[in-house]
């Protein structure tokens, strides 16, 4: 059973694909400056012009770090490299438009060497957030290829042993906003690095709040929404009886560096099914308002699932406002348990549903469900295509983007053969799988088409 937890913060220390580690020479993008922390004095303005969120998705374009064994079905990984991928077409290009160039050193502003762990958009500009290492120590880069695909640049070079928080990112007219985690994964702290520049400047921590600490890596602020020259951030905080669990909101203010606790958002007691007594015995709870960040998709912000009457909601916690997606999901009950997760697009909702049964003292029964339903304006559709993944049985297609009528996903899986080498140095055969990516039209996808167009991979 696939179970979502209610943060899944993306701290980007990632693998490929393919299986390959990051790689263990650095690349030399054109260095702005290092990015030690600079005064205030020597940066351009903080919260200077639109602020704006950064994913994967801009203006139609889709970008995602490839191998070539991803690409061509083989065993051998080749190269790493950054594709933009046209959604209308299904075109994949690599963003580089050096003339002549070969995609096969760091000359190449798309090429990676696997060790880009995130890709994001604004309009042509690509920003990457990369992990390097090497014998004596590991870290984070931040860089930028620039518009015209020409040329990379080193914006930010993190310092050893902090991790950087993937999933909620954001630009304006002259700096990047991004946040990192101390070695303990206990103390955070919020960052503006110039564009141009590379000066590096520290705009506040959340020690100082109620909960500003905590105790494990998902307790942490993610940002959820920007405005003006403020952005949104929520935290979970859970006690130890993993039953107790609220949002905490808080605002930074870019104008000044103020940080400011705002609403927190409570989950409800709940109904109980299954009271928790006896070691055989394990809680189930049905919650009017469960709180989850939104960690997928081109949308943030906070979902509400009911798991009583079926309905999820989108929550703007900058606004206190609420917006239903959809109602009339499987809900829990005595002898069920369900779990919602939800994704939210330019295009739309996704919302992934897990139905579980469990024997009367909650127990599961291994009588699991999984579906996923695509909502717009109020409206649910389940989507019913499908993909056989060897050694895992017939899953969901994976949707990765929903944008201007148009739909990326991994829809089916190519199986083979590869070649690997054992301790002893025997070469030996075992089998692999292999994601087929492709686009398709978002109407026909909701009619129930499985025609997608293979994205056409393309130098």
């Amino acid at each position: 059973m696939k179970k979502y937890l209610a943060i899944t913060a993306a701290l980007a220390l990632a693998l490929t694909a393919c299986g390959q580690t990051a790689a263990d020479s650095t690349p030399t993008p054109t260095a702005a400056t290092e990015a030690a922390a600079a005064p205030a004095e020597q940066l351009q303005s903080i919260g200077s012009g639109t602020l704006r969120l950064l994913t994967a998705a801009a203006d139609g374009v889709y970008y995602q770090a490839f191998n070539d064994c991803e690409i061509n079905y083989t065993d051998t990984m080749g190269r790493a490299l950054i594709y933009a991928i046209d959604e209308q077409t299904g075109d994949a290009r690599p963003v580089c438009n050096l003339p002549g160039c070969a995609h096969d050193s760091a000359a190449c502003p798309a090429w990676s060497d696997g060790n880009v762990t995130l890709c994001y958009g604004d309009g042509d500009e690509v920003y990457l957030l990369a992990f390097y290492y090497n014998d004596e120590t590991s870290y984070y880069r931040w860089e930028r290829i620039n518009s015209d695909h020409t040329e990379r640049i080193l914006l930010a070079e993190v310092e050893p042993g902090l991790s950087v928080v993937g999933r909620g990112v954001a630009v304006d007219d002259a700096n990047l906003y991004y946040s990192v985690l101390t070695d303990d994964n206990r103390r955070q702290t919020l960052w503006a690095v110039d564009k141009t520049g590379g000066q590096a400047q520290k705009i506040c921590t959340w020690d100082d709040l109620p909960d500003g600490t905590g105790e494990y890596a998902p307790e942490m602020y993610t940002l959820l929404e920007v405005g003006g020259q403020q952005m949104t951030f929520a935290k979970m905080i859970q006690s130890n009886d993993a039953l107790t669990k609220a949002m905490q909101i808080c605002t930074v203010d870019l104008a000044n560096g103020s940080c400011t606790p705002q609403q927190r958002y409570e989950r409800d007691a709940g109904t109980v099914f299954v009271t928790g007594d006896g070691m055989e015995k394990r809680d189930l709870i049905s919650y009017r308002n469960d709180y989850q960040i939104l960690t997928e998709g081109s949308r943030s912000g906070l979902a509400n699932c009911n798991y009583q009457s079926g309905e999820v909601g989108y929550l703007n916690a900058a606004a206190d406002s609420f917006t239903p997606v959809a109602d009339g999901f499987p809900t829990t009950r005595a002898g069920w348990e369900c779990y919602y997760s939800l994704t939210g697009f330019a295009d739309g909702w996704l919302v992934w549903v897990d139905e579980c049964g469990c024997d009367e003292n909650g127990n599961g029964t291994g009588d699991n469900t999984t579906r996923q339903y695509f909502c717009r304006n109020g409206v649910k559709t389940e989507l019913t295509q499908q993909r056989y993944v060897p050694g895992k049985d017939v899953r969901n297609i994976r949707i990765l983007d929903a944008q201007q009528g148009r739909v990326l996903a991994a829809y089916d899986t190519k199986t083979g053969t590869v070649h690997d080498v054992d301790k002893d140095g025997t070469t030996y055969t075992r089998p692999m799988n292999w994601d087929v990516y492709g686009v398709i039209a978002l109407d026909d996808l909701l009619a129930g088409s499985t025609d997608f167009t293979p994205l056409n991979f393309a130098e």
